[in-house]
């Protein structure tokens, strides 16, 4: 997997939805804190706080939180965004609005850019397109345990 490198603090302040990751990670997945965060309806969520596991649906959009730190997130309808170093893009938009980046052939015969603040890190937000249409199908967080 090839990513584009960004800094500890851009990675960090990459947005959803104009919040930040830092914001996010602040709630440490407790319910109240994300629900006043995050302006939109929690639809379903998993909630096991004995062991420090919390789970929220939206439309369009899942995070997960364990022992208080972000796993992982999924955005998979255009009325969530990400920003990432001031460019914004969500589901449906063409990757050449992210201008000169890395891109990864993945195992599954897709395409995806991904962003990581150092190489090797385990966690990496991951864009998935269309490699006929480049037009965005997914995008995504992972913290690799």
């Amino acid at each position: 997997m090839t990513s584009n490198i960004i800094s500890y603090t851009d990675f960090y302040n990459i947005k959803i939805n104009n919040i930040t990751l830092n914001d996010i990670q602040a709630t440490g997945g407790i319910r109240e804190q994300v629900r006043n965060l995050i302006p939109a309806a929690i639809n379903k969520s998993t909630e096991e706080p004995e062991e420090n596991y919390y789970d929220y649906f939206y439309d369009g959009f899942e995070i997960g939180f364990s022992e208080n730190e972000i796993i992982a997130f999924d955005i998979t309808k255009n009325n969530w965004n990400i920003t990432i170093q001031g460019v914004t893009v969500t589901i449906g938009d063409d990757i050449s609005v992210l201008g000169n980046v890395a891109i990864n052939d993945d195992a599954d015969g897709g395409k995806s850019i991904n962003y990581q603040y150092c190489d090797g890190c385990n966690n990496f937000i991951y864009i998935e397109f269309d490699k006929y249409t480049n037009k965005i199908t997914e995008i995504g967080f992972i913290e690799q345990t």
